[in-house]
């Protein structure tokens, strides 16, 4: 199936059939309306159901909470009881047109500080407060426990979206997305994300790209047929469920029976997820099935695979940042707001630098195409921390750090792109051979019989010895290319930890305290 389809459903998995819990008030209540009509993904995230789950107490995931949040390791409010998030996006391109976020926190909040700490501009839009932040979002007081955001941040697009929604009169969305509104309201799905993809790709652009799939080269499958049905695909729904167990499922409709797919389905999504790098190792035990339209995939997940899932449900830094402390502006004593700052700053890089280290192992990343998504999302994560009041060498010290991940990024990324370039232009070839052998001194044995090993005569033609020969010096070219890959890698992590020595240092002699 196609990239961009595919690509989505690494983020997070649906599990429709989990029992509806009671609620004192209905889950996203004042949230549904928000959600413009042009939206075409949605993600529903209810952390309260997440954090109080069996897995989570086991786990411990509500203690760790708050210093995950506060090291940069996660951009999750510690207080959020449910967030939404929606977009606007551009599946041929790649590109987001417009990101809206609603977060539901346990205490009250008053936007009219977030500028103070953040270095934004506060306004008052659609009769609500705003504050327009450094990173191209408004944070805009929707009610005393609510805050929405916007991105970007036009001024008339949000004045529009918020006017446009300032009513109960009937959902705006899609009834792709109104039905995986259902998922998390009606049946509990604690996590759920939905994309609308209906007449996003035609029947001939899915069939160039379904060649190029190994899984179906030997399979006895239809490509104009399978191109046909893909193309009436509507959407993708995903989520997953905390009990004594992680479960979960990929649910993909369609306008018609995917019977097509009974088969080629579930080893066709392994092969897109693992060129995408977002292969989790637990998909390979789940059960692929057929309901109406629908293709499913259910199955359990493991605490890395549960830990992966969770990793990219997350806000912008800065905005998760403003959102937690929106209700206080702080107050540093006088000159040393530089410094906390800055000790702030380089804590959460540090961490994140420390977390990535270890989390090819801890998530047991077995390529390099599976680990090079993880360094673009942690680059990203640096780019994304408060910035206000932190020492300049420290921020160019930072900015390089994330264009450091991104380098290795690009590294891993073209092990497989070189070792594919290499070996399509490998045309290696062989004569092949031809031996013979035995059969010495014929004719002088007792009575006239010979002796010494019978006659014997060996060969390979040159097609099957171009054949092995190819396999061979293809083998060699992958090799070559993952030894020059993980030599570029360990070379960047060299210089990153020479750095964070060298910054740790300038900056503890500056300010006289210990970073």
């Amino acid at each position: 199936m196609n990239r961009l389809l595919f690509a989505s459903l690494s983020l997070v998995f649906l599990l429709a059939s989990a029992v509806a819990p009671a609620f004192a008030q209905a889950p996203f209540s004042g949230m549904k309306y928000r959600i413009p009509s042009d939206a075409n993904t949605l993600i529903l995230i209810n952390a309260e159901k997440i954090f109080g789950s069996p897995v989570a107490d086991r786990e411990h995931w509500d203690a760790r909470r708050k210093a995950a949040f506060e090291s940069g390791v996660s951009a999750l409010p510690p207080d959020a009881i449910e967030v939404v998030l929606a977009g606007r996006s551009d599946h041929e391109f790649g590109k987001t047109l417009w990101e809206l976020s609603l977060v539901k926190l346990r205490g009250q909040r008053n936007v009219s500080t977030v500028a103070t700490r953040f270095g934004g501009e506060m306004d008052v839009i659609a009769e609500r407060s705003a504050a327009r932040l450094p990173d191209d979002h408004y944070v805009v007081q929707i009610s005393d426990t609510m805050l929405g955001s916007y991105t970007p941040a036009n001024r008339q697009d949000v004045s529009r979206w918020l006017k446009s929604t300032d009513t109960t009169d009937g959902s705006k969305m899609s009834p792709y997305l109104e039905q995986a509104l259902g998922y998390a309201t009606k049946v509990g799905t604690p996590i759920v994300m939905a994309m609308d993809v209906s007449g996003y790709i035609s029947a001939t652009t899915i069939k160039t790209r379904l060649s190029t799939l190994e899984t179906l080269k030997d399979a006895d499958a239809d490509l104009n047929e399978l191109a046909k049905l893909i193309s009436t695909v509507q959407g993708i729904t995903l989520g997953i469920t905390l009990q004594d167990q992680t479960v979960g499922a990929i649910r993909v409709d369609f306008e018609q029976s995917p019977e097509l797919l009974a088969k080629v389905g579930k080893p066709m999504l392994m092969e897109v997820l693992k060129r995408q790098g977002a292969m989790i190792d637990d998909f390979e035990n789940w059960t692929p099935s057929i309901s109406g339209n629908t293709f499913l995939m259910k199955g359990t997940l493991s605490t890395d695979g549960t830990r992966r899932v969770m990793s990219v449900l997350e806000l912008p830094r800065t905005l998760a940042d403003s959102m937690f402390a929106a209700s206080s502006p702080g107050s540093d004593p006088e000159g040393s707001a530089k410094r906390i700052a800055s000790q702030q700053y380089y804590n959460s890089v540090t961490t994140l630098i420390d977390d990535l280290r270890e989390k090819p192992k801890r998530d047991h990343v077995k390529t390099f195409g599976q680990a090079a998504m993880w360094y673009d999302k942690y680059a990203r994560k640096i780019d994304q921390l408060p910035l206000l009041n932190v020492d300049e060498a420290l921020l160019n010290w930072g900015a390089q750090i994330a264009d450091s991940f991104r380098n290795a990024e690009m590294f891993m990324k073209g092990v497989g792109m070189r070792s594919s370039v290499r070996t399509e232009n490998n045309n290696a070839s062989s004569g092949g051979y031809y031996s013979t052998g035995g059969g010495y001194r014929a004719g002088y044995g007792y009575g006239g019989a010979g002796y010494g090993s019978a006659g014997y005569s060996v060969s390979l033609g040159a097609g099957r010895a171009s054949v092995n020969e190819k396999g061979r010096t293809d083998s060699n070219i992958r090799s070559q290319e993952r030894t020059r890959g993980a030599a570029s890698v360990q070379e960047i992590w060299r210089q990153i930890d020479d750095s964070v020595a060298g910054i740790r240092r300038e900056m503890t002699e500056k300010y006289n305290v210990e970073f």
